[in-house]
């Protein structure tokens, strides 16, 4: 009797563990698969070689500005419904078009993590090819601005877990906000306000210079001041590799500029190429120069990569992603 009533004991035990487990493991999804940067298209082969597909292909493979060799904004993975096993739910990143007559509206929705943790999806339905473009083209700043919004995310969760604390540190008693640089960052040179952290590998450079200054006016965020600014900095605490050569700002490629909200902060994005002058050395940077009203400061983040003969729109992305990890410390 004894031993039966072990074995019934046992048989329980194992059911609530079975039971357990099934109540633990429910409602979590895979991490996310596919290359950064990527977007799995869901749509039928005729409709991606024809008007549809190229009013997509204006969308997602727009040149992206500021990089000294053309790149698209994303690399497209298409594929059709049909085709979509498994294997390719996992994808950080999926556009779902579908194009039928039993589509009552058009209409564009977005779900995150669908089949994958920190997944973007979106899809976007029409009745017919005319409506189909139409939202494409009406709704293309959407577009883009939710995919991209997804990688940023997806960076950041990664660099929280491996943050530098020491830049970190620095950050915070320097000037009172942080930002999150993951592994493989260090401080390079501290002058003043001027501080500089950067990446280094045998074949890349990537990197961020953090200055401030007084605001004394808007004409602080336009395109000439900005560049000015940097230009004054890089000069006197960005040395090349040769006796008398530094870092500047190319002048003969677009400049691009804009003015948006940045944190919460009136902000400029300023985007280029940055040459060593006396040199051969140049790359893209991006500069996002804000307001820090509480301190009345002007705050620079300029960013730069140099992977010289290869793509860099990921490498300067994942600083772009450092960049929107800023927090401000606020005062108890």
């Amino acid at each position: 009797m004894k031993r039966i009533i072990q074995v019934v004991t046992l048989c329980l035990f194992v059911v609530a563990s079975m039971s357990s487990c099934k109540k633990t493991t429910k409602g979590l999804r895979p991490v996310v698969t596919g290359k950064s940067g990527e977007v799995l298209v869901l749509i039928n082969d005729a409709l991606y070689e024809g008007s549809v597909g190229d009013s997509l292909k204006s969308v997602l493979n727009d040149t992206q500005i500021g990089l000294p060799q053309s790149e698209p904004l994303f690399d497209i993975l298409h594929l059709s419904h049909n085709a979509f096993s498994s294997m390719f739910k996992t994808h950080r990143s999926i556009l779902d078009i579908r194009v039928s007559s039993k589509v009552t509206e058009s209409k564009i929705s977005v779900k995150d993590a669908v089949y994958a943790k920190s997944q973007s999806f979106m899809k976007i339905e029409a009745k017919n090819n005319k409506e189909m473009i139409k939202m494409l083209t009406e709704n293309r700043n959407k577009i883009i601005a939710y995919f991209h919004l997804g990688e940023r995310n997806r960076k950041l969760k990664v660099f929280k877990k491996n943050t530098v604390q020491e830049v970190f540190d620095k950050l915070k008693a320097k000037y009172d906000f942080t930002l999150t640089f993951p592994s493989g960052y260090t401080i390079n040179k501290e002058e003043g306000d001027f501080l500089w952290i950067s990446k280094e590998t045998p074949t890349t450079s990537q990197g961020m210079f953090i200055y401030t200054y007084d605001y004394i006016s808007e004409d602080s965020f336009t395109k000439d001041a900005v560049v000015k600014k940097r230009n004054i900095l890089l000069g006197n605490f960005v040395p090349g590799p040769l006796e008398g050569s530094y870092m500047t700002t190319e002048k003969g490629y677009p400049i691009s500029n804009r003015y948006f909200e940045f944190m919460g902060n009136y902000a400029s994005e300023t985007r280029g190429l940055w040459k060593v002058e006396n040199d051969f050395m140049g790359g893209p940077f991006l500069n996002i120069t804000f307001l820090d009203k509480k301190n009345n400061k002007v705050v620079c983040l300029d960013s730069y990569v140099y992977y010289p003969n290869h793509n860099k729109r990921e490498l300067l992305r994942e600083l772009e992603a450092v960049m929107y990890s800023y927090n401000n410390i606020v005062e108890k």
